[in-house]
């Protein structure tokens, strides 16, 4: 249906008598990156009629209002630089000569209307003197490689190229590796020793996990060291894969062999070791969960003792108030009226509960 000052059922009738006067849209701040001096910016703008569909506008005109307050008409510029990539967008790469704020305009014409869009960008330069940091981050592999190209200044060359690699210090770490080497013995006597750090760091960080309660003494560090040893211990003899050829008796991972049999040190199976870590892992682990506040073998819950059987009194409590034919003293008489000997009134006040008062007997 199309709308006409005769069919006044789609817009008022009297828009037909007012004049079309320009509209300008409403200023966008487009925020952009850093933009370095001599570098080129992408000036990208999207047109969009009143339905929100893109559109090319009928007229196009961009001009860059520069810091010193030049004014650069890129849309005269011949041939134009303005290009158009799809319906409705367009862009300019404009290259940066001045440092400061630059302000664009794009003045178009879509359907009749003038419409403006404004942004600005501002162009750097120089820089500043930042002090690098000291030592290296925490938990990180370093993998040095050297091409075989390398010599040395008289001209001896690698003839082959090397990797060389190595961790940086492991945080947490709340075990130390020759603590679990001594509790695990000859099992893990061909592990390297990074390999066991490693295990101990994610044992350091299962610690962090499970600590439910705040830490209040020197109890839990000692705990908490105890769990990590038993559970990296743990982590380190479940890594390895069993080989079916060997009944068990032979742990494998890559060119690592552990031989169980009767030519190895170990005094007892692997089975039985796993099971003893378990142990001793759960058992601190609930020390560890608690924060030290409890000791191994002590349960989660509260402590409370119950009365035995055998105990026959029952304990009756008495509110705690003074016998008042035994003990003379003043009760308040809010909720009941009474009278003296030889008054008529009910008055309120203190009653003088006692055996004298009322029977004049001592």
């Amino acid at each position: 249906m199309s709308c006409s000052c005769s069919n006044t059922s789609c817009h008022d009738a009297n828009s037909c008598n007012s004049p079309r006067v320009p509209r300008k849209a409403r200023y966008f701040k487009c925020d952009r990156d850093c933009v370095k001096l001599g570098a080129s910016v992408k000036l990208k703008v999207l047109f969009r009629d009143d339905c929100g569909d893109p559109v090319n506008p009928d007229s196009i005109a961009l001009t860059i209002v520069e810091p010193d307050g030049n004014t650069v008409d890129v849309h005269l510029i011949v041939p134009n630089p303005i290009v158009n990539a799809d319906v409705g967008f367009y862009y300019y790469n404009y290259t940066t000569s001045k440092v400061g704020s630059h302000t664009e305009t794009w003045d178009v014409s879509i359907g009749g209307e003038n419409v403006t869009y404004e942004s600005k960008f501002i162009v750097e330069a120089g820089g500043v003197a930042v002090a690098p940091e000291c030592g290296l981050e925490f938990n990180s592999l370093v993998v040095l490689e050297l091409d075989e190209s390398i010599a040395d200044v008289d001209g001896n060359s690698l003839g082959r190229d090397a990797i060389y690699s190595f961790s940086t210090e492991y945080n947490p770490f709340y075990a130390s590796v020759e603590m679990l080497r001594m509790e695990v013995g000859p099992w893990v006597n061909l592990v390297p020793d990074d390999t066991i750090a490693l295990a101990i760091h994610w044992s350091s960080l299962e610690a962090n996990n499970i600590t439910g309660v705040i830490p209040t003494g020197n109890r839990y560090e000692f705990a908490r060291s105890r769990f990590v040893m038993y559970d990296a211990a743990i982590r380190m003899l479940t890594m390895p894969i069993s080989n079916a050829s060997t009944g068990g008796k032979k742990k494998q991972l890559g060119d690592l062999l552990i031989d169980g049999g009767g030519n190895s040190s170990a005094d007892f199976s692997l089975p039985q070791l796993m099971k003893d870590l378990r142990k001793d892992r759960d058992e601190w682990w609930r020390v560890v969960n608690a924060g030290g506040c409890i000791v191994p073998g002590q349960g989660l819950g509260p402590t409370t003792a119950l009365q035995g059987g055998n105990r026959n009194d029952s304990n009756l409590r008495s509110r705690e108030w003074h016998d008042p034919w035994q003990e003379y003293y003043a009760q308040p008489s809010v909720n009941s009226r009474y009278r003296r000997p030889g008054e008529k009134k009910q008055k309120l006040g203190y009653t003088r509960w006692n055996e004298y008062y009322f029977t004049r007997k001592k």
